[in-house]
Formats: C-alpha cells, structure tokens, sequence
C-alpha cells in the first residue's frame, strides 16, 4: 500500500503541475479556456478523445461483465466502438468547420444558433447535462472503490470518491481545456501501458496465454461462445450494442466539445484513423483478464463485479506492478472525469448564463464546475446502486439518454430542410420512448431502449420537419 500511496501522490502533483502549467501557457480568453484556443494536433487530439472514451468501465464495469458473460463482450465493444470513429469525420469535421467559422464552443451552441432557436438550444444541453450526471458521477465511484479495495478499507469508498473529484476540479479550474488535453494525454499513455503490463504478467503468472485461455475453456466453453453463459448476447442484445456506441459516443458532451478544438481537419483524420487501432487491441485486455477470472474461479459476489480486474492484478503481479495499474485506472476514470466536468459547465455558462450576469464566462464557468462536482458527490452518496454495478448504471441512463440527439445532429448538419419543431419535437418524443422501454411499459422485443429511442426520434424528426416547414432551409455543407 505505501508503494500505492507514493504513486498516487506524485500523480496527483504531475496532475496539479500540468494544469499550471497549461494555465501560464494559455492566453486567458474564453476560447483558450473552453476549446484550448482549437490548438489540439493530432497527438494531443489522438490522446484526449481516447483518453476521454476510456472511463471507469473500461477498467472496472467492462471486465466486470466479461466475467460474467465472456468473450461477447469484446465483439460489441472493440467493432462497435471501433466503427464510432467514422462520426470523427461523419460528425466532427462539420462541427469543426462551424466552430471555426461561427465561433462555436458548446453542442447546444451549435444546434441551436443553426435553426435560431434559443428552446432548442436550451433543450439540446439540458438533455446532455441531465444525462452526463449520472457518467460523471460513476468515474468518482470507481475511483473510490479502487482507492477502498487498494488500501484495504482505511479509505471508505465515498471519501475515495470525493477526495478525487476534489483534484479533478482543482486542475480542472486551473487549466481549462489546454490543462484537460495535456493531462488527457498524460493518463491516456499511463493506462495504456498499465493494462498492457497488467495483462501479460497474469497470462506469464498463470502459464502463458494459451493454457491460460484453455483453462477457462475447459472450466466454461461458453466464455468463448457468442451467446456468452446464460445465452446473454441474444442476436437483438448484440445488434443493439454494436449500434449503441455509434449513436451514443458522439454525443457524450466531453467527446463532441473536443471536435472543436482540433487544429485542423488532419488531426480529426488522424484520431479517426488511430481510434480503431487502439481500441482493437485496448478493449481485448479486460475482457481477457475478465475470463480467466472465471478460469482461476475467483470467487465474487454481484456488488464485488467491478472489482474483477483489480482482484486479478493484485493476485497474479507483484505490489509495485499493482500499485502502478492501479494508478493507470485511476487515469483512465480521472482523464473522462475532468473532460466531462469542463463540458458541462462550458456548455452551462455559455448557453444559459452568457451575458445574463455581469461576471465573466470563465469566472462563470468555473463556479458551475464547482456546483456540478457537488451535485457529482450527492450522487455518489445517494444516488449509485452498486449491484447494478458500473456499466448497468450506464446502458439504463447515461448512454440511451444521450444517444436520442444522434438524429438532431445529423438533420442539422446535412439536411437543409431540418426544422427547429423537427428536432424538439425528436428529443422530446425520443426520451420518453427510452423511458417507456427501458422500464417495459412497452415490449422492447429484446433490443435496448437506446435504439428504440433513436429509431422513434429519427422517425419523429423527419415527421416533424415535413409537417411544420421552417420558413427558409439553413445551409449544410
């Protein structure tokens, strides 16, 4: 443990250090603070995006569910994630162009100000707000589950969760985006080598990767099997996932608020190109270690789930390879964390607050980063199920709740004749449909409510936009 502690100290520092850093190198005006001044090459872009993507359930939630249903998982994650990368370009090229060319900086900015409606604008973030809580919230409750598990208890869970928003929005508030990016890239490196070292040890601990992998086949065969152990991934169950990222991920406000601060259209190509790449060979390490859990028949209870990757490494690794994957999971919950925080109370001080006080954007923003770390820690404190564990909290809120605006943003940046009534009346229709289904007061016939939800909005959409016309068409490109 005190190898952990002396980790973790010097970590927090780095992350402190960087953001002041970021802070003497930025030239203090609004755009620098919220969108790095859209000064993000491709490296840095490359980073912050899949730093960003990669969250508490990459670490804890995604091997979690291996465990318990096997290999499948890595087909619905790697390919559907993998095929996210396309809405790089698909999407962010276009809200790249915009932001340069209007000085756009938040999602809700962008819809709104194209069909000039302050409603939309309005509804387009509180929908991105209200679901991104629950996200935020669960980065702070992997981090302090992993600080309680490390320390054997001396540090509750909810204080571990705490005491890392806390250094979150520290660097956070001193930074801005520069800081976020820089810091992205940072703990992005860090996780991908902590995994990397993580899994090849326990597969040489265990007798090398393919006795290893023949062991859990023979303790299980459907580990490897595409329906998983109790046929989970029905051909519905499976469709709907692979589909899922696609119309999910673009709309996390932490990876839309990055497409603007891309330096140019290179950079965007290059994550688009990278981003495949990496989650190919990334996503494979937890759900391996995930199986052989089940190989080497670790025993868990269904709140202990999460806890799968950290049980293996600490059992098969030495302490100081431990303490140091630890950190990496620490890095990749801390890099969706702190992105997540800045959107959120960018988007909250430029969309409702700018020019309504006599304060400025970036004292305003700041402010409602504090408020939202707040509102993060009520709900860890009250809000989390923990036997629904990470990644069952999310697919129920945070990801079919967001992936309702994927037909908005399409209609708005290539349909010319996309009506502000169209895209209202979308979200509204499209988030009560994920709640009729997600809670089956509608059979969802096996699908998830997240692509009903997106098939009802995008129906709705074109409905809408034919039924009330705008009275002029708005320019796509």
């Amino acid at each position: 443990m005190n190898e952990f502690l002396l980790l973790l100290i010097l970590y927090f520092i780095i992350l402190l250090v960087i953001g002041v850093i970021a802070r003497k190198k930025s030239n203090r005006t609004v755009e620098d603070y919220f969108v790095a001044g859209r000064t993000f090459g491709p490296i840095v872009l490359f980073f912050t995006l899949a730093a960003t993507n990669f969250s508490a359930f990459t670490f804890l939630g995604f091997a979690g569910r291996s465990y318990q249903s096997g290999f499948g998982q890595y087909g619905i994650m790697a390919f559907g994630t993998g095929f996210m990368a396309l809405t790089f370009y698909i999407i962010g090229r276009k809200v790249w162009i915009l932001g340069k060319q209007r000085g756009y900086m938040t999602p809700g900015e962008l819809i709104g100000s194209q069909l000039h409606s302050p409603f939309l604008r309005l509804l387009f973030m509180g929908v991105m707000v209200v679901f991104t809580i629950p996200y935020l919230a669960t980065q702070a409750i992997g981090a302090g589950f992993l600080l309680s598990f490390v320390t054997s208890g001396e540090i509750v869970w909810t204080v571990g969760a705490i005491l890392t928003m806390i250094v979150i929005l520290f660097y956070v508030l001193v930074g801005g985006m520069k800081g976020s990016g820089w810091t992205d890239a940072l703990q992005g490196f860090i996780m991908i080598i902590s995994l990397t070292i993580a899994v090849v040890f326990i597969a040489v601990r265990l007798g090398g990767f393919e006795t290893v992998n023949t062991v859990a086949y023979t303790k299980n065969a459907l580990l490897f099997s595409r329906p998983g152990v109790g046929d989970f991934f029905t051909p519905q169950l499976w469709f709907s996932f692979l589909l899922l990222w696609f119309f999910a991920d673009p709309m996390f406000p932490q990876l839309f608020s990055r497409f603007y601060t891309a330096k140019n259209q290179k950079a965007l190509r290059g994550a688009m190109i990278g981003y495949p790449l990496l989650v190919s060979f990334l996503f494979l390490i937890p759900v391996l270690i995930g199986v052989w859990a089940q190989g080497v028949s670790l025993s868990l209870s269904p709140e202990s789930m999460d806890m799968v990757l950290p049980m293996m490494v600490q059992a098969y690794t030495p302490s100081i390879v431990f303490s140091f994957v630890m950190i990496g999971a620490l890095a990749a919950l801390m890099s969706t964390a702190d992105s997540q925080l800045l959107s959120l109370s960018t988007m909250l001080s430029r969309d409702v607050l700018k020019n309504k006080t006599r304060f400025s954007e970036i004292l305003i923003g700041k402010l409602i980063a504090v408020l939202l770390t707040l509102f993060a820690i009520i709900f860890v404190l009250l809000g989390y199920d923990p036997s629904m564990g990470i990644m069952g909290t999310l697919v129920k809120t945070t990801f079919p709740g967001l992936a309702v605006l994927f037909p908005t943003v399409i209609g708005v940046l290539y349909w010319k004749k996309v009506t502000k009534y169209g895209c209202i009346l979308s979200i509204l229709f499209g988030e009560v449909a994920v709640f009729l289904f997600e809670y089956q007061f509608v059979p969802s016939f096996g699908f998830l409510s997240g692509i009903w939800g997106v098939f009802i909005a995008t129906l709705v959409l074109i409905l809408g936009s034919i039924l009330y016309p705008a009275k002029q068409t708005i320019k796509v490109f």
